[in-house]
């Protein structure tokens, strides 16, 4: 009888230990909630409740993901028009509910270690293709200084992966831009437009990585650059997809005020 309670024993016991390295390592309480207890490592911070909310992908335009007018439409006035350089931007999650409260503890509340769980949920949400790398969104001299640029983190997760290599240098920016969270939907473009350089030679199939998309300028003028700088095909995965109601409505974190890219 003791044989066989000891495997049960030591279960117990590594759970204990579980528990308390989660208690150590991640906030008590839920950082999209904040209110259901965190006990396992494997849920990053987040509980098991509030990952199991996470909005699914709403349909939407099939280069840019931006919601239709019609029904029966498939392509979206600005991409008929204008044709974004990427081949198509997906995202894992509308810019709601626990994705905004994620997304938010992960860019402004220090929450680095939530990169490999939002990677490991866009997974499953973006599909198996094979790239021959991945690319994040340049970050800005200051987040680069301080290693904490949010698309950066997510795509060397991403990288890990989907067992591409990393080229976090691939991109640069070549003129200073203001924030683009900061912006309306109209003055986003112009802001960006030029603004990012690719170092070449590329490969043909590259993988861009953002945390959110909103008006989609930035994955545009990067997408332009890497084509430009030799790529065939640029694809875009982000974590979370943002409307234009999103990007005017006022956000906060409990109280907080944040912002997104």
């Amino acid at each position: 009888m003791s044989t066989e309670a000891e495997p049960n024993s030591r279960t117990a016991k590594n759970g204990e230990l579980l528990r308390a390295a989660a208690a150590l390592l991640f906030p008590s309480l839920c950082l999209s909630c904040g209110v259901h207890p965190v006990e396992e490592i494997r849920t990053g911070g987040v509980c098991d409740t509030c990952w199991k909310a996470l909005p699914e992908p709403e349909p939407g335009c099939l280069r840019c993901g931006d919601p239709l007018p019609a029904l029966d439409a498939e392509v979206c006035g600005r991409c008929t028009i204008d044709p974004p350089a990427f081949r198509r931007l997906r995202a894992a999650a509308p810019y709601r509910g626990v994705a905004r409260e994620v997304l938010i503890a992960f860019k402004f509340r220090g929450a680095a270690f939530l990169a490999p769980h939002l990677a490991r949920r866009m997974r499953p949400r973006h599909g198996e293709e094979r790239f021959d790398e991945v690319v994040p969104v340049p970050a800005t001299g200051l987040s680069r200084l301080r290693r904490d640029h949010p698309a950066e983190l997510l795509a060397h997760s991403v990288a890990t992966l989907i067992g591409a290599p990393l080229r976090a240098r691939r991109l640069t920016k070549v003129r200073a831009t203001s924030r683009q969270s900061g912006l309306s939907a109209q003055q986003r473009a112009p802001n960006v437009r030029g603004a990012f350089a690719a170092r070449g030679p590329v490969p043909p199939r590259i993988l861009l990585v953002d945390d959110v998309a909103t008006s989609g300028a930035t994955a545009r003028e990067c997408a332009r650059a890497l084509i430009a700088a030799g790529a065939r095909d640029v694809d875009v995965w982000c974590f979370a997809r943002a409307t234009r109601e999103d990007a005017i409505a006022p956000l906060s974190w409990r109280g907080t005020a944040g912002e997104k890219a």
